[in-house]
Formats: C-alpha cells, structure tokens, sequence
C-alpha cells in the first residue's frame, strides 16, 4: 500500500471498510491519536505560545479554546481524504511543528478533531471527539468535530473545519460521543513526559544536580 516508507516516521497502513463500520473507527482512531497527541512536547510548547500570543494565557478556557482554533485554522485549510482512503497525520505534522519532518498544510474534519482535543488536553482541558450525522441513515457518523470542558464543567464544541465561533457546531440529526484515554483512565495509567537539557543537565546545573539525579538525562 505504502510504496516508499517515509523515514522517520511510522506509518500505519491497513485496509478500512468503507459505510457505518468504517466510519465508527475512524472515530475511534481520531480519540486514540488525540489522546496520544497531548503529550508531544512541540505541540504543547505552540499551544502556551498561542496563549501568549493571544494574550489569554491567564484567561478562561473558552478563551484559550477560541485562541487554538484561531492559530489552527490561520494554518490549515481543509484539505479532503485521499480518494477512497482515511488519512489522519499526527497534530505536530498537520501544525509543521517537527523541524524537517513532515508537513500537512491542510487537513480535513478528522486532522482538525485530532489538533484541536490534543492541544487542549496539553493545556490541561479534557475534551470529547463528536461524530456526528446530518443525514439518514443517522447510524453513520460522516463528520468529526470536538468539544472541551470549560470552566463551569460545560462541554463546548469547536469544529475547525467552518466558520462557526466556539460552542457551535453545525446542524446535525444525530451526535456519537468518543472519550480520549477512556481505557486508560479506567485503569488509572497516565503518562509521564520529562524535558532536559540537550546534553543532559550537566550543562545547565552544578555537578552534584548529576549526581543527586543520576536518572535524569
């Protein structure tokens, strides 16, 4: 399917069935890789940096939720599938966060779901993915978008691919509720990312910081 892997990167090509069953787990693979997502230290780091461009980084959650879905669609234009095909990269490839690495420009609702929950849940906000449906049959989702729990534990749903502000989203008939990290929080097993220096942090502290903190590197 893949004729030349990209180097770097892993790639994860396999066949999709196409009608309701596809469309259920591509819900399920946008949940998973937002739950993934939240933790790269790239995106996390141009998340606080839209805070402080926007000057929200104090503010409220709706607030910072407006300023992410700003910075993203000043980004990314919507971009459809490929023919035939489900595509979803990564939120620092679809942001060209990974200095010469892969970079989308552009993206459709799956891509935009997929920014848009792992940037708030970087910031801290939990965040659902919505599949909704706008036509019958109502079993099958055929759009994605996001919602974010702000600060009086209401959910606001932003979807990147209108024009529509945040808390609203457009005319649906029938909305599928996925939560990132489900399994994981059943378990109680979160994830743990640690940052230091390039060398290690020899190069920033005093010598015994080493020898206090030999596992850290």
């Amino acid at each position: 399917m893949i004729d030349k892997p990209v180097v770097g990167v892993t790639t994860d090509a396999r066949p999709h069935p196409s009608g309701a069953k596809g469309a259920h787990l591509s819900l399920k693979e946008v949940a998973e890789r937002a739950w993934k997502g939240r933790m790269s230290p790239r995106l996390r780091a141009w998340a606080t940096q839209v805070l402080d461009k926007a000057k929200v980084s104090t503010g409220n959650r709706r607030q910072w939720g407006k300023a992410i879905l700003d910075a993203v669609r000043a980004h990314a234009p919507y971009i459809a599938d490929p023919v035939m095909g489900e595509f979803i990269e990564t939120p620092d490839q679809m942001l060209c966060l990974d200095e010469g690495g892969l970079c989308f420009i552009g993206t459709d609702c799956d891509g935009f779901a997929v920014t848009l929950a792992a940037s708030m849940m970087s910031l801290g906000v939990p965040a659902m993915i919505i599949g909704s449906s706008h036509r019958a049959p109502v079993d099958v989702p055929t759009h994605v978008y996001m919602a974010f729990e702000d600060n009086l534990k209401n959910w606001v749903r932003m979807d990147g691919t209108t024009k529509l502000p945040v808390g609203k989203s457009p005319p649906h008939l029938r909305e599928f509720w996925i939560e990132p990290g489900v399994e994981a929080k059943e378990k109680g097993e979160g994830d743990f990312v640690g940052m230091s220096g390039e060398h290690g942090l020899g190069k920033l502290h005093e010598p015994w910081v080493n020898w206090r903190y030999p596992g850290i590197r």
